[in-house]
């Protein structure tokens, strides 16, 4: 399972992802358009949030988030890709 800890506090778990869009279940909601800035194994990746909706009765992780990554190196792309 893919952990990200978001640089505002709460955290996020990666659902899918192409290497460019991505879906990622969230303990915090963003606004569309928001750049998201999260860490993974001390890496930073950035997602442009495109949509946010709160799932269902999931108390910890309560909104998922579709958007896209920002600037991935080839490295980081291959990462999300594998997990």
């Amino acid at each position: 399972m893919t952990v990200f800890s978001w640089a505002r506090g709460g955290q996020g778990r990666l659902i899918e992802t192409d290497g460019e869009r991505v879906s990622v279940q969230s303990s915090l909601a963003a606004a569309p358009g928001t750049p998201l800035e999260g860490e993974l194994e001390g890496v930073t990746y950035r997602i442009k949030v495109r949509s946010c909706r709160r799932q269902g009765d999931e108390t910890e992780l309560p909104f998922r988030i579709e958007g896209r990554f920002q600037n991935l190196t080839r490295e980081q792309r291959a990462r999300v890709c594998r997990e």
